[in-house]
Formats: structure tokens, C-alpha cells, sequence
């Protein structure tokens, strides 16, 4: 049988004690103010009122308390909000009281009793009701443990309050804030939570070596990256460990909690700020519909395809030629079999025939083909793998795409398309080349969306560079000069999703990638995030640029000029010449099927082919096989 009291009986049964104390304490301040009045000799008149009315009194106290959320606040985790609802509730009753009694003839209870009893009544009340909290919370006397550490938290904002604050008041955490370091003068010196603001980000040496600091904590999530990598520096001189809040979408996701501290990574160094995207624009162009990504089981691809299925798709494919990839990926988005709407094709998107034939299956409505060959010095080597897989098979994703009926093609370029001068980057421009053309009088709308590097894809200067130092080094580098555009997948994926949800035909995009970083100051701060002292213990050696780098990347030709669009971290490139479909198709076509044997060939056809649309400015091909003319 069960015994439990019905949820209206068990919340009284729980509120009897605490109005019961409320109510004492309201009759208990009025007996004192009445008390102080008369310096303890209160007339017998005003004592015989006082029992009269003493149930009125307690009961409006007790009402505007109810009224005022003060019996639905966990105390525990109270804050000035409710602090202020408690003071507002005692202060109204306490007017509405004294209005009354003003009116009152003969008047037994005087007026400054109106006032002095509700101040004696926030102050006892208050102490009970904040009594968890303080209870809960650390001794600020001495409440921390031996092996406390000292933590300076760099972020006096809002961030950086909230780390003080739970430090403080947690037992959990064995940290004893030990001051803020804020860029805000107007803010030196200042205390919050008991916390003092000792000076900018260039006294943290100085700190440091005065007052014994075990930690540094870095509580500035939204700091752009050149502030984020000067303050890693400084820090990083001081030889004092360095860690940093969980990042937002962590913590939203129960994943760490707000005061977790953690190791700093490489994305931290590019201290981008959170992207923000019109979700509900996505949802529209997303929800039920059927999405096919090619490349799936890439390091981009298949992040996008993890963001795209949060917004429900009907059904979502994933294409790639790598099975295991693929069969992970599909675990991980819907690991329930018996009710997926992914499904994986295994399929070469080199060859036309298997290609048609998923895409007459799948019947996709949104295409984001990301499949490609991308390390630069393979496809040096190998022009004619470049040529098939990102050329030849470009052009079979998106026409099995239009002859599927598919709405949308969205293309993955790359910064390595502008001004190409090596294979994968002449490869990409034929496609950014074919979304302009491909759509000329059909129904499938083909945009292309052009991105920088992004931290931790495969190929990419982070995993490498970790690989090296966890070896010992030394740590290869090409040149001391070099710069790259970076950003984090999460960021690349989401804004390629928002791309395509207002892409127009035959246009092409371009992320903000904000300023380029340099690849030796990266390489530095990663030796050091690892408490190693670059030169000293990893070694830095530089090799020279491969076959078809660049010194420094562009993202924006010098035939293009960029607008704005729905988005501020997406630009529109306008003022590139068109180039006819047939011909276009009919070049890449002739290409694919006869290549010539020679690789150094093969390689200048491609880079030709992808400045075709510069042939009426009378550019030539910077090669080192030929000068000749565009043809």
C-alpha cells in the first residue's frame, strides 16, 4: 500500500514548519520594536492591541510572501533576485500595515513601529532563509582543505565572477581564487566576491613571482584570437600551469561543468567567438527533407553531418568510399537500427555509373558534396587521382544530383581555389567553376561555400604537430613566415549549413576566417601548452615549402569583390566571368577521358582548366611546365 501523501499535502506538510517559523519571526519583530519604542515599558493598551491583531499582521506577511515566490525559492542556490522578491514582499505588506494604522484612532501602536518591525523582521528572516547557502557554502575564514591550490582567474567578467563565486562556495572545488586579472583599468583594485582585481594581463608575471600561484585560469571565452594567443604567451613565461573553462556548447550539453577546468587546446588558440546561426532558417530548409552528404566520413563531412541530423531530417545518406567511417558515423547519429533514417552508400564518386544509381535511390532534395582528394604534395604526385575524384567526380554529383531532381548542391571549396597554382587547388576551382555553370537554365540550384583550414582535419598542421611533440620533435615546419586561415569544424559546419539555406544560383561563398595565423607562433604556443620550452626541449626545424604550397593563402581573387548576406560571417563573391555549361562540361569530359600520360601535364591541363575564366584578361598559366596562354 502506498503511503505517500498526495503531491497539494506533501508541498503543506513541507511549508507547515517554515510559515509557522515565518510567522514567529514577524510577531517576535513587532514585540522587539514595540520593546525599543518604549525602552521595555509598553503600555498595557498597546500590548492588549497588539494580541488582537497580532494573526492579521502575521497572515498579510505571510501572504505577500507567497505572493512573492518566497516559498518557491530553493534558498540553497539563492541569488539578489530573490533576495530583492523577499525584500519587495516584506516592504509592500509593511507599507500597506502602515497606511492602516495612520488611519487608526486611538493609534496603540506608533508608527515608527511599522518601520523599525519590518527591518528587524528582513534581517531574521534573511539570515534563516540565506542560512543554506551559507551553510552550504565554504568557510571564507578558513574553509579550504591542505592541498588547496591558489588560482588567478584571467576575466573579471561575467564568466570569470561565476568561476570565483563556485570556487568559493563549493567544497567541490579545491581552488582558492586568489584575484582577477582584467584588461580594465577602471577595474583594478576592485572586489567582487570577495575576489580583488590585481591588474592587466601584463602583470601577470609580476604576480606570479610575488604571490604563490599554483594555477592560472583563463575565463575569457569570447576573446578574439591575437588577444587569446598574447595572453597563452605571457602565461606560458611564467612556467604556472594553464587551463581554461569548458567552452559553452559543453556545458549546455551536460558534458562538463561550468567550473571543470581544462586543458587548453589548439582550437583555444584561435579564440574565435561562438557562432551564432538563424537555426530556425535551417530548420526550415532541412526538416523532413531528404539530405545526402558525399565524403561523409571525412573530418568535416561528418560533422556536418552530425549538426544536419539535429535538425531532422526525413532522411539523411551518407556517401563515401570509406566503409568503416561510415559504419561509425552511423552508429553514432542512430545507434537504435530499428529506427534510422540514415543510411550509408559505399560508392566511388569517380565513377558515373554507381554514382547515377545511388542518386536515382537516394532521391535527395539537399546535396553537400565535400568528397575529395586534399593533400596538396600527394596530389602532386598523383594528378590524375586528383583529376578523377575531384574533378570528373564533382561533375557526376551534380549531374546525377539535377537529373535526380535534387533542390540544392552545395559544394565544399577552399581557399586553396583562389589563384590556383597547384592540383587540389586548381581541382577546387573547377568546381567552384562548374556550381556558376551547371545551373544556367535548370532547376537545381548549385552554390559553392569556400573556407580556410580548420583545426584537427586530417592533413592538417594541429595532429601532425601534437604527433611530433609527443614523439619529441622535432616539429617540422615549412617556412617561419608561413600563414594559414584557420577555424574550428563546429564553426566551418554550422555556417556551411546556414549557407546553403539562403544559396542562390550559381553563387559562391566565403567564410570568415578572420586573420591568418601564423604556422611557427601555433607551433611555439602548442610545445608550450604542453610545458615543453620550444628550442630547448622540442626542436624546430624548418624544411621549406612542398611541391604547390603557397607562403600565404588568399580567399579572395583579385577578380572578385565580396557582399554582404543574411549572415555576418558569410560574404558572397561577385564579379567572376561566367563560363558556358556546354563548354565547360564538354572540356572536363574530353579531359577525364583522356588524360595524358605525362603527370607534369595532367597537372597544367587541370590548372588551365581552372583559370578558363580568366582567358578574355589575357592571364597567363604561372607554371613551371609552360607560360603558354589560357586556352
Amino acid at each position: 500500500m502506498d503511503r505517500r501523501l498526495p503531491p497539494t499535502l506533501s508541498e503543506f506538510a513541507r511549508l507547515v514548519p517554515i510559515l509557522l517559523l515565518d510567522a514567529a519571526v514577524v510577531l517576535a519583530a513587532y514585540v522587539a520594536a514595540l520593546a525599543l519604542r518604549f525602552d521595555g515599558d509598553v503600555p498595557s493598551a498597546s500590548w492588549r492591541f497588539f494580541g488582537q491583531v497580532s494573526w492579521f499582521i502575521a497572515i498579510a506577511y505571510l501572504v505577500a510572501n507567497f505572493a512573492g515566490g518566497v516559498y518557491r525559492t530553493q534558498w540553497k542556490y539563492a541569488g539578489a533576485a530573490d533576495a530583492f522578491n523577499l525584500v519587495l514582499a516584506i516592504g509592500l505588506t509593511s507599507i500597506f500595515l502602515f497606511a492602516i494604522n495612520a488611519f487608526l484612532s486611538p493609534r496603540h501602536i506608533p508608527l515608527t513601529v511599522n518601520v523599525v518591525a519590518p527591518s528587524l523582521m528582513l534581517l531574521a528572516m534573511g539570515g534563516l532563509k540565506f542560512g543554506p547557502r551559507i551553510i552550504a557554502s565554504r568557510n571564507p575564514f578558513g574553509g579550504y582543505d591542505a592541498g588547496v591550490k591558489n588560482v588567478l582567474i584571467i576575466g573579471a567578467g561575467h564568466t570569470g565572477q561565476l568561476l570565483a563565486r563556485e570556487f568559493i562556495h563549493n567544497r567541490r572545488w579545491q581552488y582558492r581564487p586568489l584575484g582577477f586579472i582584467d584588461d580594465d583599468r577602471r577595474l583594478r583594485g576592485v572586489r567582487m566576491h570577495s575576489v580583488t582585481v590585481l591588474g592587466d594581463r601584463f602583470d601577470i608575471p609580476d604576480i606570479c613571482a610575488k604571490k604563490r600561484v599554483d594555477l592560472i585560469a583563463l575565463a575569457i571565452p569570447s576573446a578574439p584570437g591575437n588577444v587569446m594567443r598574447d595572453i597563452v604567451g605571457i602565461c606560458q613565461r611564467t612556467r604556472v600551469p594553464l587551463r581554461t573553462v569548458p567552452g559553452l556548447q559543453n556545458i549546455v550539453r551536460n558534458e562538463a561543468a561550468a567550473a571543470e577546468l581544462r586543458e587548453l587546446t589548439a582550437d583555444d588558440l584561435l579564440g574565435r567567438e561562438q557562432v551564432e546561426i538563424d537555426a530556425e532558417m535551417c530548420a526550415a530548409a532541412i526538416r523532413g527533407k531528404s539530405v545526402l552528404i558525399t565524403g561523409a566520413a571525412g573530418f568535416i563531412a561528418s560533422e556536418l553531418a552530425r549538426q544536419v541530423y539535429e535538425f531532422q531530417p526525413g532522411t539523411l545518406h551518407l556517401l563515401d568510399v570509406n566503409e568503416t567511417g561510415l559504419y561509425d558515423l552511423e552508429r553514432d547519429l542512430a545507434p537504435d537500427e530499428t529506427r534510422s533514417n540514415v543510411k550509408i552508400w559505399l560508392c566511388d564518386v569517380s565513377d558515373r555509373a554507381q554514382v547515377e544509381t545511388t542518386f536515382e535511390q537516394a532521391r535527395p532534395d539537399i546535396v553537400f558534396h565535400a568528397a575529395a582528394y586534399k593533400h596538396i604534395p600527394v596530389m602532386e604526385e598523383h594528378p590524375h587521382a586528383a583529376l578523377r575524384a575531384n574533378v570528373a567526380g564533382t561533375l557526376n554529383v551534380c549531374l546525377a544530383a539535377a537529373k535526380a531532381g535534387a533542390a540544392k548542391v552545395v559544394f565544399v571549396s577552399t581557399d586553396k581555389a583562389v589563384n590556383p597554382d597547384n592540383v587540389y587547388g586548381a581541382t577546387k576551382r573547377i568546381g567552384e567553376l562548374l556550381t556558376t555553370a551547371l545551373g544556367q537554365g535548370g532547376d537545381t540550384t548549385f552554390a559553392a561555400v569556400r573556407f580556410g583550414n580548420v583545426m584537427g582535419s586530417r592533413g592538417s598542421v594541429v595532429p601532425l604537430f601534437l604527433r611530433q611533440i609527443e614523439r619529441g620533435g622535432p616539429v617540422l615546419i615549412t617556412d617561419p613566415e608561413t600563414t594559414r586561415f584557420q577555424m574550428a569544424v563546429e564553426e566551418a559546419a554550422a555556417l556551411v549549413i546556414q549557407a546553403a539555406s539562403f544559396a542562390g544560383q550559381g553563387q559562391i561563398y566565403i567564410l570568415d576566417m578572420g586573420e591568418p595565423l601564423k604556422t611557427a607562433e601555433l607551433a611555439e604556443k602548442m610545445i608550450r601548452l604542453k610545458g615543453l620550452e620550444p628550442g630547448r626541449d622540442i626542436q624546430i626545424v624548418y624544411t621549406g615549402l612542398r611541391p604547390g604550397e603557397k607562403l600565404h593563402e588568399e580567399l579572395v581573387g583579385p577578380h572578385e569583390k565580396l557582399l554582404h548576406t543574411h549572415h555576418k560571417k558569410i560574404m558572397l563573391v561577385e564579379g567572376h566571368p561566367a563560363v558556358a555549361r556546354g563548354e565547360l562540361v564538354a572540356k572536363i569530359e574530353e579531359l577525364a577521358a583522356n588524360p595524358p600520360r605525362s603527370r607534369e601535364e595532367v597537372a597544367t591541363r587541370l590548372i588551365a582548366l581552372s583559370r578558363i575564366d580568366l582567358r578574355d584578361t589575357g592571364e597567363t598559366i604561372p607554371t613551371a611546365a609552360t607560360d603558354a596562354p589560357i586556352a
